[in-house]
C-alpha cells in the first residue's frame, strides 16, 4: 500500500456562499468521512491548514520571508488527508467520495515519488 495526499482547495468565495450553518453540517460530514476510511485502516493523517502563514526564500545567501498564503490566490489550499491505497486509481475513487467536492476540487498525489512516473 502506498500514502497519497489529498489536498483540499476551495475559493474564499465559496466559503462566503456558505448558508449559516452549513459549514458546521458540512464539517460533521468531513469528520464521519474520515472516520468511516479511519476503521477501514485507510487514514493515515489530515488536518486543516491556517489562512496565516509564511513564504521563505533563500536567494544570496540571504533567508527573506512574507506573509502568506497570498489573498490574489484564485484557491487556497484548506486542508489536506493522507491515505493509503493500492494505486492512483483507488485514491481517486477514495477521495471522489470526499464531501469537500461539494465546495471545491481535491488534488491527488503520490507521497514520496518525484518524477513523472506514476
Amino acid at each position: 500500500m502506498t500514502n497519497f495526499i489529498g489536498f483540499l482547495r476551495s475559493t474564499t468565495a465559496t466559503e462566503a456562499q456558505l448558508a449559516p450553518g452549513e459549514g458546521q453540517r458540512a464539517l460533521e460530514r468531513y469528520i464521519a468521512w474520515s472516520e468511516d476510511l479511519d476503521k477501514q485502516g485507510k487514514i493515515v493523517s489530515g488536518g486543516g491548514l491556517s489562512r496565516r502563514g509564511r513564504v521563505i526564500r533563500a536567494a544570496g545567501g540571504e533567508l527573506t520571508a512574507t506573509d502568506g498564503p497570498h489573498a490574489e490566490a484564485a484557491e487556497i489550499v484548506g486542508g489536506y488527508i493522507v491515505i493509503v491505497a493500492n494505486d492512483l486509481d483507488e485514491a481517486e475513487k477514495i477521495f471522489g467520495t470526499h464531501p469537500h467536492l461539494e465546495y471545491g476540487p481535491i488534488e491527488v498525489r503520490k507521497v514520496g515519488e518525484r518524477g513523472c512516473e506514476d
